[in-house]
């Protein structure tokens, strides 16, 4: 199992991004081969980042074609939120906002030890294996 950080989608779904590449690469690797892991939050993070730079139009198709991709889903409800904002305060000094919280407690419930992405913030959490297919 594997999450995979937003910026990493945002990348792929842009092909204007000079990251697009590398983690196209990385995302036609595994997708279908292995279990991706996200959560709603991150859901939100792309579909803002695609609206915001591609246009509704365009963005609002992107989303509906990553909806379509085999992910495991966790909703953040107030048990994630709990785990969020102890994790933020454990790792607020590695760099770890309150998004990266939620992923941190969803990896960690669903027993999560690998994340690709290109925010180095992750480094800093020990308990964790950070890829970063676009470095």
């Amino acid at each position: 199992m594997i999450f995979v950080d937003s910026n990493i989608w945002c990348y792929f779904l842009d092909e204007s991004s000079k990251e697009h590449r590398k983690s196209s690469n990385f995302i036609k690797k595994i997708l279908g081969k292995e279990d991706i892991v996200t959560n709603t939050i991150v859901l939100m993070e792309i579909s803002h980042f695609l609206v915001k730079n591609l246009g509704s139009v365009t963005g609002k198709k992107k989303i509906d074609v990553f909806l379509e991709f085999p992910l495991t889903t966790e909703d953040l409800n107030y048990s994630y939120a709990r785990e969020a904002i102890a994790l933020l305060c454990q790792y607020f000094h590695a760099g770890i906002g309150g998004r990266d919280a939620t992923i941190l407690a969803t990896m960690k419930k669903l027993g999560v030890k690998r994340i690709a992405t290109h925010d180095k913030a992750f480094k800093g959490v020990e308990w964790i294996e950070l890829i970063d297919p676009v470095k």
